[in-house]
């Protein structure tokens, strides 16, 4: 394999000439640059990226640690963070924690280790207060007051949900939402059906519940249990929305004539084509580029905010009147 000194030898140069140009630092004529790129180009020289990390004292790699790759929105962010990681010259390793708190632990030591830039972290569990030095970021969660966090308006588009299931009809409306044990924005969701509830002088009719991803059906199945009379529900999650579909057409009660749903995420589209959910949709593609801009900042040692807010919409599908 040839080598930086190879180049330099073959265009004519010395070895400090040839590595600036090769790298882009540096003042050199236009003329040498080329010289010493036809000289690269014709050995096949390829510069060492290990050796350019190590002094930079930087691995050029991020890790993303996510509950589940089943999880459509978890897939999804991962696939958008890595496009904006690659884009700025970063590797992206996924870590599938599936909902495990050690091997959570575990992957955060590698930053410490410094075998990782930086982490993506989205997780179920409360970890304590994180190292401030530590340079990571987070969808949704409350990680500590040094790690800033990127979500949508869960508050205000959740009681956009209530609004459009009263305004189609309904009146015994539920809601079902996954419970973290970290502070978490998705936390907003449930309580902002309870004050729309209350609000309206009706009953709370709500499960929130803590469980693993693939337990939808069950806990929707607990629900329905709880609350038969329920004619228009709010779920969580498009997962949650989806598991309800299916429970009801198990019952025999009908979508959406006998009983209204609204899910949150806009993620099934690729997954399911029927039924089209009404829903909630964040923009996964745009909070994936605010999450890796914030890291880069983070990384860089500049100062961020620590709440970045993606603005979702509401996506009238076929689950609703």
């Amino acid at each position: 394999m040839a080598t930086i000194k190879d180049v330099a030898k073959a265009a004519g140069v010395g070895v400090g000439t040839a590595s600036r140009a090769l790298s882009g630092n540096g003042s050199i004529s236009q003329e040498t640059k080329v010289r010493i790129e036809d000289a690269a180009k014709r050995l096949g020289y390829a510069p060492n990226q290990i050796a350019r990390n190590l002094k930079k004292q930087s691995t050029g790699c991020v890790a993303i640690i996510i509950p589940t790759i089943f999880h459509p929105f978890f897939a999804k962010m991962a696939l958008y963070c890595e496009q904006e990681l690659y884009n700025v010259g970063y590797r992206m390793i996924v870590v599938n924690s599936q909902d495990d708190i050690e091997k959570e632990k575990s992957m955060l030591k590698m930053i410490h280790q410094q075998r990782v830039d930086g982490i993506i972290f989205i997780t179920h569990y409360d970890h304590g207060e994180l190292d401030s030095s530590l340079p990571i970021v987070s969808v949704d969660r409350h990680l500590g007051a040094s790690c800033p966090y990127v979500t949508s308006n869960n508050y205000e588009m959740s009681l956009k949900a209530i609004d459009l299931l009263w305004e189609k009809g309904a009146r015994n409306i539920g809601c079902v939402c996954g419970e973290t044990t970290v502070e978490s924005e998705t936390r907003q969701r449930y309580l902002a059906y309870i004050d729309a509830m209350e609000k309206r002088n009706c009953p709370v009719m709500l499960l929130k519940k803590q469980f693993k991803h693939g337990q939808e059906m069950s806990v929707i199945s607990e629900y329905f249990s709880m609350y038969p009379q329920t004619d228009g529900l709010f779920t969580g999650s498009d997962m949650l929305a989806s598991a309800a579909y299916h429970v009801a057409n198990q019952r025999g009660i009908s979508v959406p004539s006998q009983l209204q749903i609204v899910g949150y995420d806009g993620i099934l589209d690729a997954w399911e084509s029927h039924p089209r959910l009404t829903t909630i949709r964040q923009n996964i593609p745009l909070m994936a580029k605010q999450v890796v801009e914030l890291l880069c900042k983070r990384m860089s040692g500049q100062a961020v905010p620590p709440r970045v807010e993606v603005r979702a919409d509401i996506v009238e599908g076929e689950t609703t009147k």
